[in-house]
This record gives structure tokens, C-alpha cells and sequence, in this order.
């Protein structure tokens, strides 16, 4: 029995990395046995991946480009086949299709859809692992999909909730695999050894652009110059996502040109050179996070650190439910009032100890309910 990750892209977005990593911990198989699409393969090495996860590359070759090229122009979509195709191509009936895209449910109709219809016209059982989705994401063709999953494991109470209202009996709840992780230790930056240190994460979804010119970048800048006339705190910067059209350096060095006058409180992460569980390490230095990628708000989280998630979708809102945290530690970046960042950090500020103290005693029996997704893992096999 051999388990396919289809959707795992690759570690450029860290997020990807610790889904996969906890992932195989949880399957508990040699890593011969767990086949993951991979676009970028010198990074998962990088990355250790290739460690716990067989990383497959695929192209597809000409002709099939060709072939493709000419049924769209026929509108023969028969004759058509993707990477995914070629990728799952080697699936036995026994095998099983893991669908490790956490939040691409949230998104228009893509390919979580069409690896679950690749995967079921095998006969294989496929399995929609640590997502999360609110109803004004579903689509027709993404409920139909969800019906087909042999199992479905949401990562928080709300999506397992809207998915129940569905009527579906194939939902399982657990927290996100990656809280399994454990953080790396590595030198820290002299701007982290000295402490009294702020962490931030943003992305151009949450800013709504590569620059603070925008409204939620206004907040961002109201923040910021917050903590740089009103504190002694330095900031450090740390991207998350380095992907192409995603890259989270782009907005974050928008803000070190924005504060060229200030840069000495100030540091860029260079994440390119940091694994997933050592970028953990560094958060777990930090007196309060705030952070945009679900994965590095789940990496404060475990390391309890006081956080505030920049969320503009259900799985932010979700897994802070979970975990029994204010809503004054979430800041809706699609619907906010003005100030809300800054009154949530100085919230923050002013409750640190309360909500470290919370943190340290819910994570570890929240983190143990991943024990019990093992026998699921178990019962399924």
C-alpha cells in the first residue's frame, strides 16, 4: 500500500512542508511508501523533505502537450490529460490518495477535484486531509467531490460544523497535523538574542497588494509606527511563502524601504535558508507574533507565544475558536474597522502573560488529539 500526495507542490510555501512532514509522522510508513508531486525538488531536499517523502517530478511530454493543445482547440477534452493524471497514473487499487491542500477548498473549483476523480475512477480511497472551507466557498462540483472522499478531516470545529450541516457523514475533526512539529534549533539573529522582539508575518493576500499602499496597509503602517515611537521593540520580518506570485519578501521589503530611517529596529528573515520547524525555533524566541500564513500563526500557537492571526477566511477564525482565544486576537483583513490591528496588538501587549498562560495549558491536550487521528489513520488503512 503506497499513500499519494498530489497536491503538495513543494516547500516554497513552508506551510506545504510542515503538512507533508507531519503527515508521513502521523502515517507512520517508510518513505518509500508516501509519493509526493513535487515542482521543486532541490528545495524539498533542501528542506529534508526528501527525508520522510518520496518527491516525484512530473512533466508531461510533448506529444501530450500537443495532444492537449489540439482538443482544446476540437473541445475534445476526452483526449486531455495533466500532470495529475501522470502523477496517479501509478496508483493500485489499494493505494490511497491523501489530499493535502488545507485551504484550497476555500478557492474557486481546482485540482482537488480532479485528483479525487482521478483517484475514485481507480477505485482508490482518497482522503481530504486537514482542510478547512465555509459555505460561501462551496461550489456544485465541490460538494460532489466532498461526497466522494472516503473521509474528510477538518481542521477546525467551523468547517467541521458547516460540513455536517451538509449532511455529510464522512467528517472527521482534529487540529492540523502541523502542530506535531517540533521546533529546530538554530543561532538566532542578534535581533532575536537581544529579545524584546516582535514578529511579523504578511502577504500580499492580507495587504491586498506587494506594498502598504493599500487600506490594509495603512493599518499595517499605524501599527508599525506604533511600535517604533511607542516601544523599544524591534521588529523582525518573517516570510512564509516564497513562491512566485506569493512571495511574502516583496511586501516585507516594501516595509524596510517605508522605514529606511528606522531599519536598525528592523530584520528580514532569510527564510530561503530556514526549514519549517526552524523557522518555529525563531517564533518561539518572540515576545508576540502576528502572522498572515495559517502555518506560521500554528507554529506561535504550539510554541505559545501571544499571537494575532491576520485572517480573511474560515480557518483562521476556526482553529482561534479552538484553542479558546479572544477574538481580539483575530483581525478580519477584509472587514475591519480602522485601528483594529493596533488596538488588537495593544490588547496583546496588555494581556501577554494571561494569553501565554492559556496557551501552555491548552496546547498539550489539544495537540494530543492528534494521537487519536492515528487510529483513524489506522482504521483506514
Amino acid at each position: 500500500m503506497k499513500f499519494y500526495f498530489p497536491v503538495h507542490l513543494d516547500g516554497g510555501n513552508r506551510g506545504c512542508e510542515a503538512i507533508a512532514k507531519s503527515t508521513a509522522i502521523l502515517l507512520n510508513q517508510p518513505k518509500e511508501n508516501i509519493i509526493g508531486l513535487c515542482t521543486d525538488i532541490p528545495t524539498d531536499n533542501k528542506l529534508g523533505l526528501n527525508q520522510c517523502v518520496t518527491l516525484r517530478h512530473v512533466e508531461l511530454p510533448l506529444y501530450q502537450r500537443v495532444i492537449n493543445r489540439l482538443s482544446r482547440y476540437l473541445h475534445l477534452d476526452s483526449l486531455r490529460r495533466s500532470i495529475y493524471d501522470y502523477f496517479l497514473k501509478p496508483m493500485k487499487k489499494e493505494d490511497i490518495m491523501i489530499s493535502t491542500g488545507g485551504d484550497m477548498m476555500c478557492y474557486g473549483n481546482n485540482f482537488v477535484i480532479e485528483t479525487n476523480d482521478i483517484a475514485t475512477r481507480k477505485g482508490c480511497k482518497t482522503v481530504l486531509w486537514g482542510c478547512s472551507m465555509a459555505a460561501s466557498n462551496l461550489t456544485p462540483e465541490k460538494e460532489k467531490t466532498l461526497r466522494k472522499f472516503d473521509v474528510v478531516y477538518a481542521r477546525e470545529s467551523l468547517t467541521y460544523d458547516f460540513f455536517k450541516s451538509l449532511g455529510l457523514n464522512n467528517v472527521i475533526c482534529y487540529p492540523d497535523p502541523a502542530f506535531l512539529l517540533k521546533p529546530k534549533e538554530v543561532a538566532l539573529p542578534a535581533l532575536i538574542k537581544n529579545g524584546n522582539c516582535v514578529g511579523i508575518n504578511i502577504s500580499n493576500y492580507t495587504v491586498g497588494a506587494f506594498t502598504l499602499d493599500t487600506p490594509f496597509g495603512q493599518e499595517v503602517k499605524q501599527l508599525l509606527d506604533y511600535i517604533i515611537h511607542k516601544t523599544t521593540k524591534s521588529i523582525i520580518l518573517i516570510p512564509h511563502v516564497l513562491w512566485n506570485k506569493q512571495d511574502d519578501r516583496l511586501v516585507m521589503k516594501a516595509v524596510l524601504d517605508d522605514y529606511k530611517d528606522n531599519i536598525d529596529r528592523f530584520l528580514l528573515l532569510d527564510s530561503e535558508n530556514y526549514n519549517y520547524q526552524e523557522i518555529r525555533y525563531i517564533i518561539s524566541k518572540l515576545d508576540i507574533f502576528i502572522g498572515a500564513r495559517t502555518h506560521s500563526m500554528i507554529s506561535a500557537y504550539s510554541c505559545c507565544v501571544p499571537s494575532i492571526a491576520l485572517g480573511y477566511s474560515i480557518k483562521s477564525k476556526g482553529i482561534a475558536k479552538d484553542l479558546g482565544l479572544s477574538d481580539k486576537l483575530i483581525v478580519d483583513t477584509k472587514n475591519y474597522k480602522s485601528g483594529d490591528l493596533l488596538n488588537s496588538f495593544i490588547y496583546t501587549q496588555e494581556h501577554c502573560s494571561d494569553i501565554s498562560q492559556h496557551l501552555h495549558t491548552i496546547m498539550p491536550p489539544y495537540i494530543e488529539q492528534l494521537d487519536k487521528l492515528k487510529k483513524e489513520v489506522s482504521t483506514l488503512l
